[in-house]
């Protein structure tokens, strides 16, 4: 297929650049907040970990989102029995695959008790997250009541944590999609 050398250079950019932003923007989080469980107050612990949390949608959807159609559109421009199109094919799977990851797997677990959790210790400064309304979101308590049990009785420093050993595994996943769409795009040429 005959495609712009310009464009194609750009999306080659983007499909590995992208992953890798994300790696390094998930694998700070991921450190740092199981750097302060160790030193700071649980209040202090809930407001670092709720605001890290609120800014992510902020980034995360804009790099995957363009990770996905960069190694889509890479893809497309392959040849159709490629092993070229194959890599870029799963670059863009495991870039998106971490979307299902976060709504169906952390929102109601892990992200739902911390936020559960941190609203308690912070009702008394107002901190009031609004209630689930069936979409996932940082700004809405989604945590399904085994999740709501275990916030209850775990304290704020061991939910942090183990949301920064699960969200390491996020950051897995896109440095896999990153180096995918590096072979394809370097070495299968």
């Amino acid at each position: 297929m005959t495609t712009s050398v310009g464009l194609r250079a750009l999306a080659q950019w983007a499909g590995i650049v992208m992953p890798t932003l994300f790696v390094g923007m998930t694998a700070q989080e991921s450190f740092t907040v199981q750097t302060y469980t160790q030193h700071a107050p649980p209040k202090v612990v809930a407001k670092q970990w709720l605001h890290l949390y609120q800014r992510g949608p902020y980034w995360v959807q804009p790099m995957v989102y363009s990770g996905v159609i960069s190694n889509g559109y890479l893809a497309w421009c392959s040849a159709e029995s490629s092993s070229q199109r194959s890599f870029y094919i799963a670059a863009g799977v495991l870039i998106f695959s971490i979307l299902p990851v976060t709504f169906l797997i952390f929102e109601p677990g892990v992200n739902g008790a911390c936020k559960w959790k941190a609203e308690s210790l912070l009702a008394d400064e107002g901190v009031n997250i609004l209630p689930f309304n069936g979409i996932p979101s940082a700004e809405r308590q989604s945590a399904v009541p085994e999740a709501k049990s275990w916030a209850e009785k775990t304290g704020i420093e061991e939910l942090v944590n183990t949301w920064g050993r699960l969200n390491n595994g996020r950051w897995v996943i896109s440095l896999l999609a990153a180096m995918a769409s590096g072979y394809a795009s370097f070495c299968l040429v």
